[in-house]
């Protein structure tokens, strides 16, 4: 007996116990056919093959009347890039305020490929693809504002982390670390400059900058990523300033960078507990595990041999979770939360 029938066949039951009335009874048979032919789920299977063969005619007919070429390509992405931008706009008019930003940061995805179209319809033969970021960045910043979409905001310090890396290392003749490997002093410095503007921006925020009210995180969080980043950098490796041979750090110029990291993270963990920023601490308590746990890797698991090193990381691993549980439940018990 299928589905159906079985169904039918309570039905049926519930009707002769007087449990269902006739119209209810009608209803629900209705949902349940039992004949030769299931027509409703015929019908779901001739929809889904017909939109398949739509879709296909649809890509043929494309294939077969127009032909592919660039100009075509970046006609089709500037009318996507509007489109996208429109329908945001419509979304977030109708209080889908998080949907329309997800549909403006399409937008800026699609605004990027659309750039490096016309950089190759454009394209002088320079090579300095890192230009084009730059427009992008600029391009984005002033939509992030315009719009007042963290979410493009956020795509901005993306695009700035490659065109940063990218122009310099195209300035230095290019290699095999030119998206930041070399030099990562650059990346600490302009992290240091962009959380520096995050900090103005939050303070600003009270007053000019009201109507971009929680836009400092994302500055403040790139900033100290960026900077986070180059600073593990130079703790494993020291400052490699140049791209054509590798640079052999001493041990002091290691120990300097290792204590200018774990100053850095101890001053994090120590202002965001005083200002009550969450994030302060977050950053601060993140890197400064995987400073310790890069230390371990690098300067002792060798010396005691892989099953030992495991073992203690496995096992500092989990006390160090054992420890954040029990804080984290004590926090929410002294908050009145729930007894656990």
């Amino acid at each position: 007996m299928n589905r159906n029938k079985a169904i039918r066949s309570e039905l049926d039951q519930l009707l002769r116990e007087g449990l269902l009335d006739d119209a209810t009874y009608r209803r629900l048979s209705a949902l349940y056919p039992v004949g030769l032919w299931d027509w409703r789920s015929l019908g779901r299977w001739f929809l889904i093959f017909g939109a398949i063969s739509c879709a296909a005619g649809g890509v043929i007919l494309l294939r077969d009347v127009f032909t592919f070429t660039l100009e075509k390509l970046a006609w089709g992405l500037a009318l996507s890039t509007g489109g996208l931008f429109a329908g945001g706009w419509k979304l977030r008019q109708r209080s889908w305020s998080w949907s329309g930003q997800a549909v403006e940061l399409l937008g800026g995805l699609t605004l990027i490929g659309l750039s490096f179209t016309l950089g190759i319809i454009f394209s002088s033969g320079s090579g300095n693809w890192p230009a084009l970021l730059l427009i992008d960045l600029i391009a984005l910043l002033a939509l992030s504002y315009a719009r007042h979409n963290i979410l493009l905001l956020i795509l901005s310090a993306v695009v700035f982390f490659t065109w940063f890396g990218g122009v310099t290392g195209y300035r230095s003749g290019w290699g095999a670390y030119w998206f930041g490997m070399n030099y990562p002093l650059r990346f600490l410095g302009a992290g240091l400059f962009i959380a520096m503007v995050g900090v103005a921006h939050l303070n600003a925020e009270q007053g000019p900058l009201a109507a971009w009210r929680g836009f400092s995180k994302a500055w403040i969080s790139s900033g100290l990523f960026f900077s986070e980043m180059a600073l593990w950098l130079l703790s494993i490796f020291g400052n490699f300033a140049s791209i054509y041979g590798w640079h052999d750090a001493s041990a002091a110029e290691l120990l300097l960078f290792n204590a200018v990291w774990a100053g850095a993270n101890g001053g994090l963990i120590v202002a965001g507990s005083r200002f009550s920023y969450r994030m302060l601490r977050g950053y601060g308590g993140t890197f400064l595990i995987i400073q310790i746990y890069t230390l371990f890797f690098t300067r002792i698991a060798e010396h005691i041999g892989f099953f030992a090193s495991l073992f203690i990381a496995g096992g500092s691993a989990l006390a160090l979770v054992f420890v954040l549980e029990s804080k984290r439940r004590e926090a929410r018990r002294e908050r009145g939360g729930v007894q656990e």
